[in-house]
Order: C-alpha cells, then structure tokens, then sequence
C-alpha cells in the first residue's frame, strides 16, 4: 500500500516537473505587440497557454481595441509557455481565435482581416 502510494506521488512530481519545462524559458519577460488591423473594434481579447483548455480573462478589461490601435501583452516568466492562443470578440458579436501561436519566436502579430496575419 505504502510503495503504491510514493509511486502516484513520484508520477504526480514527474508531471509537474514536465509541465514547468514545457512553459519555462530563461528569458524573464517577454512583450509581444497585437496589432489590430482587422477593419474592427475588438472589445474583448483572451488567450492562453495552448496546453490549457480554458481562456485567461480579458486582457482589455474595460478597453476597447481600436482598429490600428496596438495591445502589448507582457509574459511573466512563470506563464511564458513556447505556444499560446488567442480570441478576439469583436462589436458584431463575430469571435476569432489563432491557435499555437509561438510567441518566441515573434514580437509582432499584425491581425488582417480574414485570419491571414502577418508575424514580425
């Protein structure tokens, strides 16, 4: 009974360690800019760690994002996973979202109309 036991907790310290991996970097911070160049207001913006199953609260909180107007989003080095994704909720109720988005290796999303962006 005893060794069943060190064994789910050595599974469960494996995991944790695994997961701490895949979102840990050795930068400490990371900015990544969001241009919106949709045509649209943008009143809502969530995103997440691709690897979660739940949107983070809205970034703009009680903001809207105008169209031509820039967002910048600071990754603490606690959340700084390699692949995140994106929502946007626009005034017409429309939503659109990106998905595995590697923030490392950009620091410019300029979102188009139609989901073809350009990353700088």
């Amino acid at each position: 009974m005893r060794k069943f036991n060190l064994h789910k907790l050595f599974l469960a310290f494996v995991m944790v360690l695994g997961l701490t991996f895949m979102c840990s970097s050795t930068a400490d911070a990371k900015e990544l800019a969001l241009v919106n160049n949709t045509g649209s207001t943008i009143v809502v913006l969530n995103c997440s760690p691709t690897i979660s199953n739940q949107w983070y609260e809205d970034i703009l909180g009680n903001s809207v994002w105008e169209n031509g107007a820039t967002v910048t989003i600071d990754f603490d080095r606690w959340a700084l996973c390699e692949t995140w994704d994106f929502k946007v909720h626009y005034t017409n109720g429309y939503t659109e979202d990106w998905r595995n988005v590697n923030v490392n290796n950009v620091n410019t999303i300029i979102l188009e109309p139609n989901g073809v962006n350009t990353y700088l």
